[in-house]
This record gives structure tokens, C-alpha cells and sequence, in this order.
């Protein structure tokens, strides 16, 4: 395939702008969708991956047969278990938690929390070992009873507030909350600190945007003494988390001892079943594309019909012709690609910053070599595909008869 093909090709599809231009449109919509679907799934399941290396020893323990995480805050725990499980040979923390959704109270805006009821001692070697750091101020002081330690997007006001729109406040130490209880009594609590953004803990939605204030100041809140909601258990090696669950199951046999792997690898199946359906869509994109990319080139073999017989009245081979009308076909679907690739780079980023409005924590998207090559190559080979039957077509036109016909 020579210049003189690829120039006559180009010149072919430039004397049709607006025609190329939509007949591209097609192509760039799909590829746009594909690689921002991909990319967006390559940067969820990377955090997950980190995720599982940063937690593959934690083990946590719920109330009930059959329990999820969904289920957190409906059933509850004796809290002397947590010293039981805490006796356990490779058990190096626990962090017993008290959980409560409610409402908090700062400077008039009222906004709903999750409320988390810690043992300070407990919470803060837990942390320190699965994260998250703290960004401003301290750990709430053992022995205090109305010291508060925000999340992240609570303390720096990145989460929306009732009709729309985010708080953008700074709660900074020392300052005072509200949090209200079920019968709807306000305690105040002075803020002793907040944890950096963390977004990828596991239980860990709920850290953003939680408040964690002392067990037992919870407990006597909502008037449940002795009762926690679950049980954060790290594992001191993680070959040892099999025989530590094994045990925790045996002092709770009515309970569900779940690891945060598998917590993560059902999330992980649900997304990949989302991402399979949402793929399929934009393959019927693609097809649809590809459809415009034939129609355009057949067209363009009628109205050339004359343009054609000349070419082979002088002399042209049937593989000039194929080869010139293959290449307008695969040129207009790899220009499409390159600008739908393009396109799905920034609509991936655009999506991820405007739901991190919503959900904080969000992980950027990913653009791999692998992503790079699924949109490269789903575009050539529907050039290929798209333009065979009007390529053939147009080699097989007899110059006699092409040269008499009348456009």
C-alpha cells in the first residue's frame, strides 16, 4: 500500500467533512464510553487490590447468623466477648464498635452522621496498624466521656447538606458539636481531632463520614450499656487468620465471622458484573458504528461509481480500488478511535469528580496499556470489518459500465 492510495484516501474522506464527521461520531461515542467504563473499573479495582494487601488480617465479627455489613447497626453484642476474642493467640487488636445513625449539629447546620462508639485505647493501636492517620489534633483521650474524633469530609464540611450543595465549614479542636440521641436530646462534645481521608477502608465508608466519640458516653446514649455492634479483629500474621476465625467462631457460634477479603471479593463480584453489562452497551455502540462506517462507504461507492471506472479504465488493479476504499474505512474508524479515546479519558475523570460530591474517597481512574489496546484494537478491526463488503463491491465494479454511468 503505497502514499499515492493514502493520499487519494484522505482526500476522498476531506471532500466529505461533514459526512466523515458523523460517520466518526458513531465510532467516538463508543470508544469514548468503552474507555471511560474501563478506566473508571481499572482505578476501583486497583484501590481494591491495595485495599486487600492493607487488610488481608483484619477479621470482623457480627451479631447474628447470616449477617452482612448492610446489616451493621441492627443487632448488637455483649461487649465482653471483645475479651475474649482479644485472649485469642495472634490476636494483636481488637476494636470494639458501638454504631449509630443519627443526626450532628454544628453552627446551625444539622447534617446525618454515622456515630461510632470506641474504646480509645483499643480504636488507636487498631488504627494504627489498618489506617487511617490522623490529619489535625489527637486521639480522643482514654477516660474522656464527651471528646469527639470526626472523619475527614465531616470535619472539613465535604458532604452535602439538605437541598443540595456542600458545607465547605472547617471543624477545627477544641470546637463543640451536637449529637443528638433517639429520643432527640442534644450532647455536646468537644472536638479533639480528625482522621485523614481514608475512603477505602472496608467498614470504612463509614469513616469519612463518621464521629467517633467514647464507648460507653454511646452506650449510655441510646441506653444500651454492655453493647457493641461489631468487632474489628487484626490478625498478627496472616496465615494465622484461618485459626483465629476458627477460634472466634467457636466462642460465637451464633455469630458471622466474616474476613475483609471476602467482604471486598463480593464487591468485587458485583462490580464485575456491572462492568460486564455496561460493556455490553457500549459494544452495541460499537456495532452501531460500525454500521455507519459501512453505510458511509457504500454510499460513497455509488456516488463514486464514475470516479471508480475511470481508475480502472486506466489502468487501476481490483487492489488499488479494495485498497483504497478498505483504507477510507479503517482511517475513519482509527481518527474516530484515537479522539474516542481522548474523549473517555476526560469524560472518566469529569464522572469521578462530580460523584465525588456525593461520595467522598472515590479512586481516580486508571488508563493502562491494556485499556490503550482494547480501544486500538476493537477500532481497527471494525475498519477492517466495516469496510470489506464496499471495498469488494468497488473493486469488482466493471470500468465499462462505470465510465458510462451518470452521477
Amino acid at each position: 500500500m503505497d502514499r499515492e492510495i493514502l493520499k487519494i484516501a484522505f482526500r476522498n474522506l476531506h471532500r466529505r467533512k461533514l459526512r466523515t464527521f458523523f460517520t466518526m461520531l458513531g465510532i467516538i461515542i463508543a470508544i469514548a464510553s468503552i474507555t471511560a467504563l474501563i478506566s473508571i473499573a481499572e482505578g476501583f479495582q486497583l484501590s481494591i487490590s491495595r485495599t486487600l494487601q492493607s487488610t488481608s488480617n483484619v477479621i470482623i465479627v457480627l451479631p447474628g447468623m447470616g449477617a452482612s455489613i448492610w446489616t451493621i447497626g441492627t443487632n448488637t453484642l455483649n461487649q465482653s466477648v471483645a475479651n475474649e476474642i482479644a485472649k485469642i493467640n495472634h490476636v494483636e487488636a481488637i476494636n470494639p464498635v458501638l454504631v449509630k445513625f443519627t443526626v450532628m449539629e454544628y453552627r446551625g447546620w444539622e447534617v446525618p452522621v454515622t456515630v461510632m462508639g470506641i474504646i480509645p485505647r483499643d480504636a488507636q493501636k487498631f488504627y494504627a496498624l489498618t489506617g487511617p492517620q490522623l490529619q489535625r489534633g489527637q486521639f480522643i483521650p482514654q477516660g474522656s466521656r464527651f471528646k469527639a474524633l470526626l472523619g475527614y469530609s465531616i470535619a472539613n464540611g465535604k458532604i452535602q447538606k439538605q437541598g443540595g450543595g456542600t458545607l465547605n465549614w472547617e471543624i477545627l479542636p477544641g470546637q463543640t458539636i451536637k449529637i443528638y440521641d433517639s429520643s432527640g436530646r442534644a450532647w455536646e462534645f468537644k472536638v479533639s481531632g480528625n482522621f485523614q481521608e481514608s475512603g477505602q477502608s472496608f467498614i470504612g465508608g463509614f469513616i469519612d463520614t463518621s464521629v467517633f466519640v467514647p464507648l460507653g458516653t454511646l452506650q449510655e446514649m441510646y441506653n444500651e450499656p454492655g453493647k457493641i455492634s461489631f468487632i474489628e479483629v487484626w490478625v498478627d500474621d496472616v496465615n494465622f487468620v484461618d485459626y483465629v476465625k476458627s477460634r472466634i467462631q467457636k466462642i460465637l457460634p451464633s455469630s458471622t465471622v466474616i474476613t475483609e477479603r471476602q467482604g471486598i471479593e463480593v464487591v468485587v463480584q458485583i462490580e464485575n458484573m456491572l462492568n460486564n453489562l455496561l460493556l455490553g452497551i457500549g459494544s452495541i455502540a460499537l456495532i452501531v458504528g460500525a454500521l455507519g462506517v459501512i453505510n458511509t462507504l457504500l454510499t460513497s461507492v455509488m456516488e463514486r461509481t464514475r470516479e471508480i471506472g475511470t481508475y480502472r479504465a486506466l489502468g487501476a488493479k481490483k487492489r488499488f480500488i479494495l485498497e483504497m476504499i478498505l483504507l477510507e474505512g479503517i482511517m475513519l474508524t482509527i481518527i474516530g478511535g484515537v479522539i474516542g479515546f481522548g474523549s473517555g479519558v476526560v469524560m472518566a475523570n469529569v464522572v469521578v469528580q462530580i460523584l465525588r460530591a456525593k461520595t467522598p474517597g472515590l479512586p481516580n481512574p486508571v488508563v493502562d496499556l491494556r485499556v490503550v489496546a482494547i480501544a486500538f484494537g476493537i477500532t481497527f478491526l471494525i475498519g477492517i470489518a466495516a469496510s470489506v463488503y464496499p471495498a469488494k463491491k468497488a473493486a469488482e465494479l466493471n470500468p465499462a459500465e462505470a465510465i458510462r454511468h451518470i452521477e
